[in-house]
C-alpha cells in the first residue's frame, strides 16, 4: 500500500453518496480506494461521505462512483 500526502491548499471537499451504515471511516476509505476513488475520507454520515480530493481527481472519482 502506498501513502501519499496532499497539500491541503490544493484540495477541495467533495461529497459522494455511499451507504455507510455500520462501517468505520477506515473501512469506507478502503472500499472507495478499491473502487478507484482517490482522496481521503474526512466526514461520514449514514448515506454520505465527504472527502478531501485533488481538483484533477474530481471527474475521475465521479465516474468511479457510478
Amino acid at each position: 500500500m502506498t501513502t501519499s500526502t496532499y497539500d491541503l491548499s490544493s484540495t477541495i471537499n467533495q461529497k459522494y453518496r455511499y451507504n455507510t451504515k455500520g462501517k468505520t471511516p477506515t473501512q469506507i476509505n478502503r472500499e472507495l480506494r478499491e473502487k478507484g476513488v482517490q482522496g481521503f475520507v474526512i466526514k461520514v454520515s449514514s448515506n454520505k461521505v465527504v472527502m478531501k480530493v485533488l481538483e484533477e481527481h474530481k471527474q475521475s472519482n465521479r465516474e468511479c462512483m457510478r
